[in-house]
């Protein structure tokens, strides 16, 4: 199984219809699945920092993330599974506000609240408008909550 999923991220990577930021949301879920005893989540952020920020920038461009998650659903179904109960979570809340404001306060939350919701949401809105690929708006953001925590 781990070699197919290592096949289809290959093949995603090279698909240009999907942007790297679903590229390396896919490539989050389904590697963290793989690694039951949280080894993976060493080696990046924790996952109460990344989940949430991963669906806040994605509910900046909710429609067009949906249809690239779509496309994934048919085209690399071993990928889908990684990323359908997030994919499920954003298609079911319409009114983004509510997801998006329970998020901003799961990450202020796991920020000991240093720095409030509306901060957060603010700083990724800025963000987001400020560049294309949102993998690049991810690396400025993480260095600015990272003078929340340690």
């Amino acid at each position: 199984m781990k070699d197919l999923i290592t096949f289809e991220l290959q093949k995603l990577y090279d698909d240009s219809h999907v942007s790297p930021f679903i590229q390396e949301l896919c490539e989050y879920y389904t590697y963290g699945l793989d690694y039951e005893d949280g080894s993976y989540q060493d080696e990046i952020e924790p996952r109460k920092i990344v989940e949430p920020v991963y669906t806040l920038f994605l509910l900046q461009r909710r429609e067009i993330f949906l249809d690239e998650l779509s496309y994934i659903r048919k085209k690399y179904p071993h990928l889908f599974s990684g990323v359908e109960q997030l994919y499920e979570d954003i298609l079911i809340n319409m009114d983004i506000r509510i997801l998006e404001s329970k998020c901003a306060q799961k990450l202020a939350d796991a920020l000991d609240n240093k720095v409030s919701s509306s901060e957060i949401l603010e700083k990724i809105e800025n963000l987001c408008s400020r560049y294309e690929d949102f993998c690049e708006a991810l690396d400025p953001f993480y260095s600015w909550i990272h003078n929340f925590y340690s």
